[in-house]
């Protein structure tokens, strides 16, 4: 009798049981990584824009240009108001895509206005964004109050997709940054 080489049926079962184990874990864990990613690129956003808001402020204040409210905070991050080469636009504000929306063309990951916030309380700043709202960087701005020399604020909130859970208020969802401006 000739001598036969190669694998059983149970041998061949077996490994094709073991490769339908490890792609049942593999492939759930995989799919998440995209949206922690997508998560990940709206909460560089919103640190990244607040940084630029508040050195755009900074320098606004340095020529004498107003940024004593919102819509004129606004006007000089997005515009310059005239003064470009002195106070650069936020690049950001013009060409960044909202990693969530994959509809074309893809809305920007910024909110088009900074908004006033009634106060820099994170209750209030959280509030700016909602789910309708997902991946998009809002910006928000309370002037500083000369009177009571009060600093001013500065804030990004993005409502992500994943739960990210503020270890203050437990709200899940929503991530915000704040800053200060005199």
């Amino acid at each position: 009798m000739k001598s036969q080489k190669g694998f059983t049926l149970i041998e061949l079962l077996l490994v094709l049981a073991i490769i339908g184990i490890i792609s049942a874990i593999a492939i759930p864990a995989l799919l998440g990584q995209r949206a922690r990613a997508r998560d990940k690129s709206a909460q560089e956003n919103a640190t990244s824009i607040l940084s630029d808001i508040v050195a755009t402020y900074d320098k606004a204040k340095e020529v004498g240009a107003d940024v004593s409210t919102p819509a004129a905070l606004t006007l000089v991050c997005t515009v310059g108001t005239g003064m470009t080469p002195v106070v650069p636009q936020i690049p950001q504000l013009l060409d960044a895509k909202n990693p969530w929306n994959g509809t074309v063309p893809v809305p920007l990951a910024y909110a088009p206005a900074v908004v006033a916030i009634a106060d820099g309380l994170p209750a209030t700043i959280r509030g700016m964004s909602t789910a309708a709202d997902l991946g998009q960087v809002q910006m928000g701005f309370l002037a500083p109050n000369p009177a009571t020399a009060a600093p001013g604020t500065v804030a990004t909130s993005v409502y992500l997709q994943g739960t990210f859970t503020d270890p203050v208020a437990g709200v899940t969802h929503i991530f915000y940054k704040v800053g200060n401006v005199d």
